[in-house]
């Protein structure tokens, strides 16, 4: 895909009339917040969803006991808490709560661990039949067997904040404790997707190695159907003592107070700066300056490429706060749009700014994958497998792509026969494809023999690279 620059809007000069035109509409829209959902489960009502409308959690092995706890960091506070024995925990039902973790999610939890040596599991995707997923390893934050951060501030019987997320467009993971980033990765083979059985597992360890798990207690579990950005995470990590209070702790009993001496109002709370500089933007398409509906944003550092919001824009709207006096990159990612970039230089901005980003449809002019096949062969190896597995990946996380299997062969042997092969090389990945789950109306083929040649056919190695199947992007019609 061709990457294409964007533009910032700094001066009125520089635009047309009708954009200027489009320019002041925008502006007398009100910047609305993105209607996201959360469930939360605090466990004053036992394991029932206490905010939202998600399903009761369920016990896994042990049961485990819903008690009151002093937690110390809380200034030692009575708290409800769920405590689970070593291999036990509790289960989400992504089914019965209608996909709520179908797409981006963000997971946030404020738990603790008896033991932190070795492994011990912390999330679950895919109901105990795989390794790989979120684990604490020795005091580190871990996903098995793609990425451990650094030392965190993780100590055996004490509580920590605990945050994952995973965007479905980029596919990156990020895993912060106690407000702070840890590990952050692209998810390669959708390992933090749940898998058939919808169901997200709390410190319940796999059935393949096993017994990689603690006991522990969890104060409260929350889900979120977005990506929370960092800026959140600090601020939720912060304000976690006032969360508990206001979920846990009921009002006071009303005291007597004498008429003759009533008590002196309250002084107004002033709020403090928050010491962020607020960036307001538009995403729109380039042909027409309609408004995207859905598109995803995302803001870097500049100097080491590191994450520092995330938004999405409703309506093609979008506010993010970052710190001030850096350089970002700002992305727009919007399915059947070729994803592009802007900068912004907030060293001379105090409070906030201006962005517009336009975005073009996506443009196939290379193909997606190319699959090698043995001579005069149609059969699937293990790199192709793996292969194709990564292209079902990229078309279950965008469902409006289609694709055309255009099937080659080199030029040794019969015309005819090679015409034959090339069709049935296109046949084996479409069936592959779909017993994988991708819909038959998505994928278009054609064999086209030994015509398109990409290389000399002089040689051996040459020709190895003529046998092959291209799977080509069909632009989204719009």
């Amino acid at each position: 895909m061709n990457q294409s620059s964007f533009f910032i809007f700094l001066d009125m000069n520089f635009v047309n009339k009708w954009l200027l035109v489009f320019l002041g509409l925008w502006l007398g829209c009100s910047l609305s917040a993105s209607a996201q959902r959360r469930l939360t489960y605090d466990f004053s009502h036992g394991l029932a969803c206490t905010e939202g409308d998600g399903p009761a959690l369920q016990p896994l092995g042990t049961p485990g006991k819903i008690m009151d706890e002093f937690i110390p960091a809380l200034d030692s506070a009575r708290r409800t808490v769920y405590a689970f024995e070593a291999n036990s925990g509790l289960q989400f039902n992504n089914k019965e709560a209608k996909g709520f973790l179908d797409k981006s999610y963000t997971v946030e939890m404020y738990f603790r661990l008896a033991e932190l040596d070795s492994w011990k599991r912390v999330l679950d995707f895919k109901n105990r039949k795989s390794d790989n997923g979120p684990y604490v390893y020795h005091a580190k934050l871990n996903f098995f067997n793609f990425a451990t951060g650094e030392n965190a501030p993780f100590k055996p019987g004490e509580y920590a904040h605990y945050v994952f997320s995973r965007d479905i467009v980029t596919r990156n993971i990020k895993m912060y404790v106690n407000g702070e980033s840890k590990v952050e990765f692209i998810d390669p083979n959708q390992e933090a997707v749940l898998d058939l059985d919808q169901v997200l597992n709390f410190f319940q360890d796999d059935l393949i190695a096993g017994n990689e798990a603690s006991a522990g207690a969890v104060a409260y579990i929350r889900l979120y159907d977005e990506v929370k950005d960092p800026v959140f995470v600090q601020g939720s990590y912060r304000r976690i003592a006032q969360n508990l209070k206001e979920l846990k702790t009921p009002p006071p009993p009303p005291t007597k107070v004498q008429a003759e001496t009533p008590p002196p109002p309250p002084p107004a709370k002033v709020p403090e700066p928050s010491g962020l500089v607020e960036i307001t933007g538009k995403v729109y398409d380039g042909r027409n300056l309609s408004f995207l509906p859905n598109a995803n944003v995302e803001v870097r550092h500049t100097d080491d490429n590191s994450v520092i919001a995330q938004a999405r824009a409703v309506n093609g709207l979008y506010t993010v706060q970052v710190p001030p006096a850096h350089r970002y990159r700002i992305t727009a990612l919007s399915p059947g749009y070729e994803p592009r970039s802007i900068y912004v230089d907030l060293k001379q901005v105090s409070s906030k700014t201006e962005t517009l980003i336009s975005l073009l449809p996506e443009r196939f002019d290379k193909p997606l994958v190319s699959l090698p096949f043995p001579q005069s062969k149609d059969s699937l190896d293990q790199a192709t497998k793996t292969k194709l597995d990564a292209l079902v990946v990229l078309l279950k996380e965008r469902p409006d792509l289609h694709i055309q299997l255009q099937g080659h062969t080199d030029n040794v042997g019969d015309f005819e026969k090679n015409v034959l092969l090339s069709w049935q090389r296109v046949v084996m990945v479409k069936n592959y494809l779909i017993e994988r789950g991708i819909d038959a109306n998505r994928i278009d083929g054609q064999g086209y023999g030994s015509v398109r040649p990409i290389a000399t056919s002089q040689s051996e190695i040459s020709r190895q690279t003529n046998r092959r199947v291209e799977v080509w992007g069909v632009p989204t019609k719009r």
